[in-house]
Order: structure tokens, then sequence, then C-alpha cells
């Protein structure tokens, strides 16, 4: 009778527990809100900044299409996503230049669907952040596409990281996942590692004049995943490593050997500074490649390299013209001949009489 009592006993407390976890689940979900920004004032804020003031950590928060010009600064747990998953009509555009377009300064953060524009400094900036979601998003214009410092466990997939100077840069930032991007055309390098390790970088298409910035960091890294069956970003069969190309299409994996018909190339990519990619991808589907090229604005690199030019001629204060004028003058008085040693002795022959009839 007394274990039966003590069994009941136990049961109707593990009943209790039961319910009181039902009932703190039940209202933790209950707190969770949506809110809604609009750039039309048909949402419940017109500006995506006030929406996260007013958010709670859980919240998910929903941009309509439209350009917002602020600095947005993420500060709560929250997931900002846009409503059409469109980067292309949905943007956030710098207020302020000098600031990044985006800051997320706190943990498991979702962000996802935005066009990011406006910013000299940073498009989209973690810091201090860990298991966050930065996901399908177009970056462009800034000195770094997305920097991340002193950030962890963050995963950076299925992002246009294009016209910047640096396409992604971790600066003491370990343990992140770069996965699936589009990094092209970008000025400077393609990915820039500063004192960060573990970091996990595969199946990005790589297409800048320098894919890596030379780095000894770049060895305490891994350049690709371990061989799984699912198609890769150029619609190989495998996801791996990376596929790594260059601005005139001559790349390692444009002009690699794949004998196997694997959709990797038969030899290994060496990192510059250090560390390898042991499956590079090859183009396998080579419509995939032109799918992926459309996406991206060659012409708007090559004006922009132009305007580089521009810029470096104004700041050394020669002109072109000048600069040909002053190869010209140089070039004609290597060519004179000079006086010549007669005319030379003529010439001081004649001093010496007019100085004796004086």
């Amino acid at each position: 009778m007394r274990r039966v009592k003590e069994k009941n006993l136990r049961v109707f407390k593990l009943t209790v527990l039961a319910i009181i976890l039902a009932v703190l689940c039940t209202c933790s979900a209950a707190s969770a809100y949506n809110l809604r920004v609009s750039s039309t004032e048909e949402g419940d804020y017109i500006s995506i900044q006030a929406a996260i003031d007013k958010a709670e950590a859980g919240d998910t928060i929903f941009i309509g299409p439209g350009i917002y010009v602020e600095n947005v600064k993420i500060n709560k747990e929250v997931r900002i996503w846009s409503d059409s998953r469109k980067p292309e009509d949905t943007i956030i555009r710098a207020a302020d230049p000098m600031e990044s377009t985006v800051e997320i300064s706190v943990d498991r953060v979702s962000f996802s669907g935005f066009g990011i524009e406006g910013s000299e400094k940073t498009g989209i900036l973690l810091t201090g952040a860990k298991s966050c979601y930065v996901n399908n998003n177009l970056v462009q214009g800034a000195e770094a596409g997305i920097l991340l410092k002193n950030s962890e466990s963050n995963i950076i997939s299925n992002n246009l990281i294009t016209l910047n100077e640096k396409g992604i840069r971790l600066e003491s930032s370990n343990s992140n996942d770069i996965q699936s991007n589009l990094i092209a055309y970008n000025y400077g390098p393609g990915i820039s590692l500063e004192t960060s390790s573990r970091n996990l970088i595969y199946n990005n298409y790589f297409k800048n004049a320098e894919n890596v910035e030379d780095n000894a960091e770049n060895v305490n890294n891994t350049w690709q995943s371990s061989l799984t069956v699912r198609q890769n970003i150029v619609r190989g069969p495998y996801i791996a490593g990376n596929f790594w190309s260059n601005p005139e299409g001559k790349g390692f994996s444009d002009t690699g050997v794949d004998e196997n018909n694997n959709g990797i190339c038969d030899t290994s990519y060496n990192i510059t500074g250090g560390g390898t990619d042991n499956s590079p991808l090859f183009p396998k589907v080579p419509n995939a490649v032109k799918t992926l090229e459309s996406r991206l604005n060659a012409s708007a690199y090559e004006q922009g390299l132009v305007d580089r030019e521009d810029v470096t001629g104004s700041k050394t204060g020669i002109t072109p013209e000048a600069e040909n004028a002053t190869s010209e003058e140089a070039s004609a008085e290597k060519k004179s001949p000079g006086p010549g040693p007669v005319i030379v002795g003529l010439a001081m022959g004649t001093a010496y009489i007019l100085r004796r009839n004086r």
C-alpha cells in the first residue's frame, strides 16, 4: 500500500511538472510577436530601427518592399526578414555613409533578404556576435561587404557580395561557416582573414582579381567541407570545396581538369598565404556558371576600375595628357645632340677676344 502511494505521488509530481513546463512554453511562445515595417505606412512602423527598439527578444520583424534610408543597429535577439525575400526590392541604404549600414552586436540574430548599400565603411558588421544567421543579402559598395569582428559560430550563406573593396573580412573571428556565397567583382580580395582560425569556407563562388588575401592565417582555416551528395553552387553533384575564377573567366576552376566527371577538379588548389582547397569545384554544368554570371554586373566593375584610375591620377596632380607631354620632353632631351665640341670652342674663343678688346 505504501509503495502504491509513493508511486502515485511520483506520478502526480511528474504530471504537475509537465503542466508547469507546458504553461511556460505556451507563455514563451505567446510572448513572441510579429512586427511589420512598411515604407508606405501600411505596417506597424515605417522605420526598421523603430521596430527593433520596440521589439523584444524572440520577436520577428517583417520588412515590406521599399528603400529604407537608415543605419540599422540590431542589439536584440530578433529575426529580421524581408517580406519578398528579394534583396533587389527591399533595400537598406546607409543614412550616414561613415557608419555601417547594418550592425549586429548580439547573439542569435537572423537577418535575411535585403539589399545593403550606401556605406563607405561596412555593409553588414557583426561585432561580438555568436550564432547569427546572415543569409540571402545583396551587399555592395562598401570598404568591406561583410565584416566579422570578435564573432564566433555564425553562418554567412547565400549572399551576393560584389563591388566592395573587400568582399568578406574576418578579424579575430573563429569557427564561422562561410558557405554558398557569390563573392565576385570586388576590387580587393574576395575574402580576408586576420587572427582568425577554425573557420569553414566552402561552396562559395569566387570571381575576383585576388580571391584570398595573402595571409598566413589562411592555413588555420578549412577550405572545403566533407564530400556531401547535394547540388553545389555551380549545380555539380557534390558539396565540397569552392569555385575559383577570376574576372577574365580563366581561374583555377575554369581551366581545371575533371577526368572522372564528378564536378571536382582533379588537383587541389593552393590558397595564397597557406591552406589548401582539396576539392575545388569544376563547372560540370556550363549553364550554371552563366546563370550565376547573369546576377553580376561586370560593366559596373569595369567602370569602377576606370574611376579608380582617374582618382589616382588626380591625387598625384598629373593628368594623362600632362604625363605624356612630360615623357615627350624627356625623350626630346635625350635625343638632342647638344652644341658639340666645335661650337663650344668657337664660343670660348669669341669670349676671350671680347675680354681682350675691353
